[in-house]
């Protein structure tokens, strides 16, 4: 029992728990327990500066995980000292709470609810979209996360918050008074429950069947990274030669909708139009939807870009120009309004994004509301994030019930069902010819988070706004009495 009273076992044990929580060599398991020992440390009263130092090294290292070109080493120390400051002083409010107003408002409730709200914050408006979420951590387990057709990714973050403050109050309790209260008790079994009925919604959800017609897709990965195209005319001939060959290649196989990944191509803006219209001629002859994911060099000499795709229709005609909407910092490339869209396609509704857009709520969300039933998305990522950018991709899809395709430049390319279920996949490290072909269901689920969105937030906003007048009335009740 010492040990667990122990500041630096219990850093250490912490430290521990969040370098492997969550991205690349995520233990999920790790996540369930990753707050009790700084919960702790901060009931035993150890120092909040010593914290707060362990907690930025802590999240360097963490995120040291996905660092690899052209992800340096400077974005981890600035993610770390950013989420180490962001959860300290979460935890030190929890701790504040529980010394101060347990009597008025529950611990365990508002750290809860304040966690959610906070990366409901960062999912809509911060540049990193939803990579703050602790949900993240359950990428792979596919039945718990089936409840986020319920509630969100952030229902899933909430259940984690629950279990681990709730966890580490009964712990705490046992350990220094040898009882565990009620309440205490009450929250621990009531989180566990709640966990257990998760599990059986998502064990029968992904018994049943989704009905409605099935399309066939296909992904088409290029070799080539953009600055050896950017710099080399010659591979760049190559890659866009094999983009093409790649692109019958598919329809030969069956495809009817070909996603080639972002920047497959590169092009001056003198050629664009060229180029344009030899993927119609493509289109056109092999009566296939192209996704024509490109680059536009928009300067001689100049590393910028308009990062785009044209999605051209079976026809030949083009359905939509579409621009990046969710830059990721610091990328070169130019920023355009393009409104999303959903089109009708044979049996469904199809709509379009490029990569870090899907890492956006707010983004996420139009796709939703337009009914969208299958989101095809060109990607390019890096060895560092693969492929856990791809899975969680996948969990949006789950969230809004549609089905997903990414294909992805250097990372996992994948064709999943609304429940999140790989209908394929390929890795571009591996050996392979760059080019999967499987079928997937058009139809969009009706989920109840794409009808009512975020709705546990709200009741987050709801109990916090009332915790926060009885904090103040309690507050100002004691100024008077002490005057």
């Amino acid at each position: 029992m010492k040990l667990i009273s122990n500041r630096w076992f219990l850093l250490g044990i912490g430290g521990l728990f969040v370098c492997f929580t969550g991205m690349k060599w995520n233990v999920p398991i790790f996540s369930w327990f990753l707050f009790i020992p700084f919960f702790r440390y901060l009931r035993l009263g150890y120092s909040i500066p010593i914290l707060l130092f362990s907690f930025i090294g802590f999240q360097i290292l963490s995120t040291m995980r996905i660092v690899s070109e052209p992800f340096h080493i400077w974005i981890a120390i600035l993610s770390g000292i950013q989420a180490g400051f962001v959860f300290t002083l979460l935890l030190w409010l929890w701790n504040t709470i529980r010394i101060r107003f347990t009597n008025l408002v529950s611990p365990i409730l508002f750290f809860a609810f304040f966690c959610i709200i906070l990366e409901w914050i960062g999912g809509y408006n911060s540049d990193l979209g939803v990579w703050g979420m602790i949900a993240n951590s359950q990428i792979g387990n596919l039945i718990l996360l089936q409840s986020a057709s319920l509630y969100g990714a952030l229902g899933i973050s909430f259940v984690i918050y629950l279990i681990n403050v709730s966890l580490e109050q009964c712990i705490s309790e046992l350990i220094d008074t040898n009882r565990i209260q009620k309440d205490s008790a009450l929250y621990l079994l009531t989180s566990f429950v709640l966990l257990v009925l998760l599990y059986f919604y998502g064990t029968i959800r992904l018994h049943l069947p989704i009905t409605g017609e099935q399309i066939k897709i296909a992904t088409i990965t290029t070799k080539y990274d953009v600055t050896s195209m950017f710099h080399h005319p010659e591979i760049n001939a190559e890659n866009t030669k094999l983009t093409f060959e790649k692109t019958i290649l598919a329809a030969k196989e069956g495809a009817k909708v070909v996603v080639w990944n972002e920047g497959a191509v590169l092009v001056t803006k003198e050629k664009e139009s060229e180029l344009l219209r030899l993927v119609s001629v493509v289109a056109k002859e092999n009566k296939i939807e192209v996704i024509a994911a490109l680059i536009v060099q928009l300067k001689d000499q100049e590393f910028f870009f308009d990062n785009q795709l044209v999605w051209f229709a079976s026809d030949g005609t083009i359905r939509q120009t579409y621009y990046k909407q969710f830059l990721v910092p610091g990328e070169p490339v130019s920023k355009h309004h393009s409104d999303i869209k959903a089109f009708q396609v044979l049996e469904g509704k199809m709509s379009v994004a490029i990569c870090y857009d899907f890492d956006s709520l707010r983004v996420t969300e139009h796709h939703a509301k337009e009914g969208s039933g299958l989101v095809l998305i060109p990607a390019s990522d890096w060895k560092g994030i693969t492929p856990f950018h791809t899975e969680m991709a996948v969990l949006r899809g789950i969230e809004n019930g549609s089905s997903i395709v990414r294909s992805v430049r250097d990372g996992l390319s994948g064709i999943y069902d609304a429940y999140g279920r790989a209908r394929g996949t390929l890795d571009s490290f591996e050996n392979n010819d760059g080019v999967l072909v499987s079928s997937v269901p058009m139809i969009k689920l009706d989920t109840i988070y794409s009808r009512y969105g975020n709705w546990l937030v709200g009741i987050g906003f709801l109990y916090l706004g009332i915790a926060s007048i009885r904090i103040l009335f309690f507050v100002i009740k004691n100024r008077i009495k002490a005057k």
